[in-house]
């Protein structure tokens, strides 16, 4: 668990350099917001696994240690934020972490399992929302790679997500398909970030690891029993991965620290 928030904080937080959240580089910036989308389906999945006895002390660190680094990012990002629509969306990605909060902090419960997925859904929902006007703001192909290559990191959690949910035996709308469109999904990213050409060695061979990953990862998803804390473990080390490669398309190096 150490190595996965290590992982988070790489991608973002302790990478910022500047004297002031005010001078953070735009890439940064998309790179950070991009990441608030993970963390919203990263706290929903350990709800279901907190609620299904699935690692559970890990998952109780992992939820409130992401919660810690939500708030923390959404006040960087406010404090960045210089324009009305990304004011506006944050604004709103506000509201809806305030109903979403104490559904996540709360004992985990089978029949309330539904009203936190749709509010995760909700949430990051909004959260793109926040990404996309940067990307549009910023205009460059560099963006585009970190908004892409982030959404695959926010689909490792996810497909998790979903996943915990249906073997916990939540009853929720379209959670199945919901389930099969996330795995789908993230194997058309991978195919169209290979198809772009990797800018640089480092992420060549980080798109080379990746799909390694995802082959090996894909296998679990698809069994026909349930192996949760297999699955659990695999999204993990997938969001290492591709935390890593986002990194890279936002051009953060070690050096950072």
């Amino acid at each position: 668990m150490k190595g996965f928030m290590r992982a988070l904080l790489l991608g973002c937080s302790l990478l910022i350099s500047s004297t002031s959240w005010a001078q953070m580089a735009t890439l940064e910036a998309m790179n950070m917001a991009g990441l608030q989308r993970s963390l919203g389906q990263i706290i929903a999945k350990d709800y279901m696994m907190i609620g299904s006895d699935v690692k559970v002390a890990s998952a109780i660190r992992q939820r409130d240690e992401s919660i810690a680094l939500f708030e923390k990012h959404h006040q960087q990002l406010k404090d960045y934020a210089t324009d009305e629509q990304s004011r506006a969306s944050l604004a709103k990605v506000e509201a809806i972490w305030a109903e979403y909060k104490p559904l996540i902090t709360a004992q985990p419960d089978k029949a309330q399992a539904p009203l936190v997925l749709a509010t995760a859904e909700k949430l990051v929902k909004e959260c793109q929302q926040t990404v996309d006007l940067l990307e549009k703001q910023n205009g460059d192909a560099a963006s585009h790679a970190i908004n892409r290559s982030g959404w695959n990191r926010v689909l490792t959690q996810r497909t998790a997500m979903f996943y915990m949910a249906r073997a916990w035996g939540v009853t929720a709308p379209n959670l199945d398909a919901e389930f099969q469109a996330s795995v789908k999904e993230f194997g058309s990213i991978m195919q169209e970030l290979q198809a772009s050409k990797a800018p640089n060695p480092e992420i060549a061979e980080a798109l080379r690891k990746t799909d390694a990953k995802w082959q090996f990862a894909s296998k679990a998803l698809s069994s026909k029993d349930f192996v949760p804390t297999i699955v659990a473990i695999n999204a993990d080390s997938m969001f290492r991965q591709l935390n890593e490669m986002t990194r890279l398309y936002a051009g953060l190096t070690t050096d950072s620290l």
